[in-house]
């Protein structure tokens, strides 16, 4: 229908041909600026249930390129797109063996995106990796960690790794660890959390005091967590920093009681 309108607007003339496959074009590349505008604005909107990630957003934009050009080959030009279809088909095929790792994080994403596995702005734990998602497109999570680094996820890994969600996505968490040498455990801990709360509500307001949680006691060590929650993660990383440098004592042998000298100096 749409070919038998193109060939008697034109007339058979080449010029004309020409411009309605250029016209076609641009209201095809116009549809495509609005669908993903649209697309990304309601995405951003509270209370839709899609997450905002780049991947939908490329997919829908390659739909509509897919089906525009295909209607300005075949109205303007004539050409058999079903015939392109089916070689690209059995290309695809051959094609596919040798890009089985691409193909991977192709569904993975799409798998992670719409089952909202991971949405941008949630704070994770994967594969040792820690830190809030930026973004998940055809190939990758892009996750930044404390220290402002961008850290890049194969989708496929995301799909096929446990992956621990933190909650509230303001969560700091750091490891310790301190030598055996026959301190009272019950004693430091509070101690430790209580020079890190001072420490860190120097540098940034606390949603949630600092908590230490034994993970792993060997003959020669042992090993902790460190966590507490920020009210703007902006200042992870400095209050992170602040809150070791006031632990750090405790991680050496024979740590000071150093609450107890505050308080005798008091």
């Amino acid at each position: 229908m749409i070919t038998n309108f193109v060939q008697d607007l034109a007339d058979g003339r080449p010029l004309a041909i020409a411009g309605i496959a250029l016209a076609m074009f641009l209201i095809t590349a116009v549809v495509v600026h609005l669908a993903a505008k649209v697309l990304t604005r309601a995405m951003q909107v509270d209370g839709i249930p899609i997450p905002s990630s780049s991947i939908l957003v490329n997919i829908v934009r390659g739909a509509l390129w897919v089906i525009g050009i295909s209607t300005i080959l075949s109205a303007c030009f004539k050409v058999d797109v079903n015939g392109i279809v089916a070689a690209v088909g059995v290309g695809g095929v051959a094609l596919s063996l040798g890009m089985q790792d691409t193909i991977k994080n192709f569904i993975g994403g799409l798998q992670v995106t719409l089952m909202g596995i991971v949405r941008p702005g949630d704070h994770i734990i994967v594969d040792g990796v820690e830190g809030i998602v930026q973004d998940v497109t055809w190939r990758q999570t892009t996750v930044i960690d404390y220290e402002k680094n961008n850290i890049i996820i194969p989708n496929a890994v995301v799909n096929a790794t446990t992956v621990q969600k933190v909650t509230p996505e303001f969560l700091v968490s750091t490891m310790l660890s301190f030598t055996n040498d026959g301190r009272d455990l019950d004693k430091m801990i509070p101690q430790m959390e209580a020079l890190a709360k001072e420490a860190v509500e120097k540098v940034a307001p606390l949603e949630k005091d600092p908590w230490i949680l034994l993970t792993q006691i060997g003959e020669y060590g042992t090993w902790a967590k460190l966590r507490f929650v920020l009210k703007d993660v902006e200042h992870a990383r400095e209050a992170r920093d602040a809150a070791l440098r006031a632990v750090s004592p405790f991680t050496r042998n024979n740590a000071p009681d150093v609450l107890g000298a505050l308080e005798e100096a008091e």
